[in-house]
């Protein structure tokens, strides 16, 4: 049983102070970036080096895609980047491999950070709704939020290590719904762009 006393009084060591505020301050200048200046982040640039070095590109977008689940940036403008640069069975292998990648990382940048203890104490009532919602179920409703265009697959990540949802469970369900949105934009921008 969780003493709800304890909890209330969680504290961060320092050296997890420190990285949070290095990750919140990161998060802030990508994100400004982004939204002030979104030619920096447009990968079709990248297209004339893609054709000289395949698979160094490759290997340049496979480490965005990992790294991209810390920033909370969104996947589907990387995957589309990816789609009009790179042929479209390396980007699903590629994107689902970065993808599961950036899922271990969230998951344990969370935990290292005690992100659920956290959670816990600030929102009791709303973790115990999820808590109810995930129990028995943890695969499906991580492949249905993953599966979902409009939602942040980096989000059910971070609650699922907040919930302490093992790590397997968590890269099924995003393996499952990645797999699915992934051939989805794959086939239909293909076949949409005639590419």
């Amino acid at each position: 049983m969780i003493n709800q006393e304890s909890l209330m009084n969680v504290d961060f060591r320092t050296e997890q102070k420190i990285v949070l505020a290095i990750w919140v301050t990161a998060v802030i200048i990508i994100l400004s970036v982004y939204c002030l200046n979104p030619e920096y982040f447009n990968f079709l640039k990248f297209g004339p080096f893609a054709e000289k070095y395949y698979f160094t590109a490759l290997l340049v977008y496979f480490i965005v895609l990992s790294l991209r689940g810390l920033t909370l940036l969104p996947s589907t403008p990387v995957l589309i980047a990816g789609i009009l640069v790179f042929n479209p069975y390396h980007v699903f292998f590629v994107n689902i491999s970065g993808t599961l990648l950036s899922a271990i990382l969230v998951y344990r940048y969370s935990g290292y950070l005690q992100l659920g203890d956290y959670f816990e104490s600030k929102f009791p009532a709303e973790i115990l709704w999820v808590r109810n919602l995930f129990r028995e179920r943890e695969i499906p409703v991580i492949a249905g939020w993953s599966v979902c265009p409009f939602t942040h697959t980096d989000v059910i990540i971070y609650v699922s290590a907040s919930l302490n949802i093992r790590l397997k469970k968590c890269l099924a369900g995003v393996l499952i719904g990645e797999s699915f949105i992934n051939a989805f934009y794959i086939i239909s921008v293909t076949n949409i762009l005639g590419l």
